[in-house]
C-alpha cells in the first residue's frame, strides 16, 4: 500500500484554532490519538504518525484517557524496562 495524504480545504485549514505553522503537527497528533481509540490502528505506527516518542505519545494518549488495552505481561514488561532505564549507571 502506498503513503495516504489528506489535503484539507484552504478555507478549513485557515479556520482551524490552532497556532501559526503548529497545524500539520496538531493534526497529526489527533489523527493518531483517534485511530488508537477507535482501535483501528495500533500504537507504534500511531506514534509514526503523530512523529512522537513512544513515551510522549502514550503520555498523550494517558492525558486523552485512551485506554491502554495491553495485557498484563505487557505492562510488567514495560515495568522491569522502566525500573532497568531508572537504575543509575554502574550498577
Amino acid at each position: 500500500m502506498s503513503a495516504v495524504s489528506l489535503q484539507i480545504p484552504e478555507d478549513a485549514a485557515h479556520s482551524l484554532k490552532l497556532p501559526p505553522g503548529r497545524a500539520e503537527e496538531e493534526l497529526r497528533r489527533e489523527f493518531a490519538v483517534f485511530l488508537v481509540k477507535e482501535g483501528l490502528l495500533d500504537r507504534a505506527p500511531a506514534r509514526r504518525i503523530a512523529r512522537m516518542e513512544r513515551v510522549a505519545f502514550d503520555e498523550l494518549l494517558a492525558r486523552r484517557r485512551v485506554p491502554w488495552g495491553g495485557s498484563p505481561a505487557d505492562a510488567l514488561r514495560d515495568l522491569d524496562t522502566a525500573r532497568a532505564a531508572a537504575k543509575p549507571a554502574g550498577r
